[in-house]
């Protein structure tokens, strides 16, 4: 089992997008992709990277996305709205580091780059899913109240945006300001500027059919408190996508992985065994 390592891997995807990914934990355990939401970057889930349980088990991997952290930045919208670039950025990642059917974990924003990457390159190398308050369904019934933080992190007026920053850090992702946390979010919040979310935001919704039509394993977890997006959503989804087992927090917001790590960290566990004797299961059925 490796400890956390301090210097990225740098990859590079296919428009020559730099990719930075970080990963830890056991090399030959089953693999899974921890992705963060919007204007953020890996660090979001040092928590979960840090739990024994997961670190024993599974190969930990925490990218940052284009556009975020220490990755690259395009240079026009066309970087930040391609699907297929979103797709083969995690494409990259998986073939890079040799992952073999990895769980894909998607929080917030991210869950498009997972969608994106089913639709293009397909389930077949995927084990399952995790949907954290993901973006999944085009459903505007799930849009709370706090999504309007969202359209002033990208206004160019400087007040707007820092004051749109600071009630993201506290009312979103519930940090108390001066602590270590809520300092580490600011720094990833503050790489991201008020052009560039606009283009990340400029993305539609439009995997409901894909969706329906999956058959793998999936876990849909959701912060009952959650006012961007609505718990709702996690309701929906498990109408849609009939396996899903969905597993809501109930005194949570929009991380719940955050707020709650400890719980998180063993569904996440729980999921990565009962989705590995499944798969075993099958293999000696067939």
């Amino acid at each position: 089992m490796s400890t956390f390592e301090q210097a990225p891997v740098e990859l590079t995807s296919s428009d020559g997008c730099r990719i930075a990914a970080w990963h830890n934990g056991n090399p030959a355990g089953r693999a899974v992709v921890l992705l963060h939401g919007f204007s953020l970057d890996h660090t979001v889930w040092d928590r979960v990277r840090s739990d024994p349980g997961l670190s024993e088990r599974c190969h930990l991997v925490a990218p940052d996305l284009r556009g975020h952290g220490r990755s690259g930045r395009p240079a026009d919208i066309h970087g930040y709205t391609s699907g297929k670039l979103w797709a083969d950025d995690l494409k990259t990642i998986v073939d890079s580091l040799a992952l073999d059917r990895p769980i894909l974990v998607g929080w917030s924003y991210s869950g498009r780059a997972v969608n994106d990457y089913l639709r293009h390159h397909g389930s077949i190398n995927v084990a399952g899913l995790v949907f954290v308050a993901a973006a999944t369904l085009a459903d505007l019934s799930a849009i709370g109240p706090a999504h309007r933080c969202l359209a002033e992190l990208c206004s160019p007026e400087p007040e707007i945006g820092q004051a749109a920053s600071s009630t993201f850090l506290r009312e979103v992702l519930r940090q108390v300001p001066g602590s270590e946390t809520y300092e580490k979010f600011a720094a990833a919040l503050a790489r991201t500027t008020p052009q560039q979310r606009t283009w990340l935001r400029s993305r539609a919704l439009d995997y409901d059919g894909m969706l329906a039509a999956l058959d793998l394993p999936v876990l849909v977890c959701h912060g009952a408190e959650d006012s961007v997006v609505l718990p709702v959503l996690a309701q929906k989804l498990g109408a849609v996508m009939k396996q899903a087992r969905i597993s809501i927090y109930p005194t949570c917001g929009h991380a719940p992985f955050i707020e709650d790590p400890r719980r998180f960290c063993e569904e996440l566990l729980q999921f990565v065994v009962q989705t590995d004797a499944e798969r075993c299961a099958a293999s000696i059925t067939s």
